[in-house]
């Protein structure tokens, strides 16, 4: 899987999740999203880890503060 597919894949778990009207076409960081709170960063954690079948650890789901952090977790673990 490319990294687009990647991005392409985590983008529409954003939109899923945030109700975004459609996926983000830049990469979106969790400081600057109102609707991305505790409880929306543990659906969007969840929702990750099923579509990619990765599971991130505690320290991991806490540094994963937006889309290019999450994608470069989602490429740890799948080359690992």
């Amino acid at each position: 899987m490319t990294r687009e597919e990647v991005q392409a894949r985590v983008d529409e778990v954003l939109a899923l999740v945030l109700k975004l009207p459609a996926p983000p076409q830049q990469p979106l960081v969790r400081a600057d999203v109102d609707d991305w709170d505790s409880l929306s960063h543990v659906e969007i954690i969840y929702a990750v880890e099923e579509s990619f079948g990765v599971a991130f650890t505690e320290e991991e789901m806490a540094s994963l503060d937006g889309s290019a952090t999450i994608v470069d977790a989602v490429e740890r673990h799948c080359a690992a």
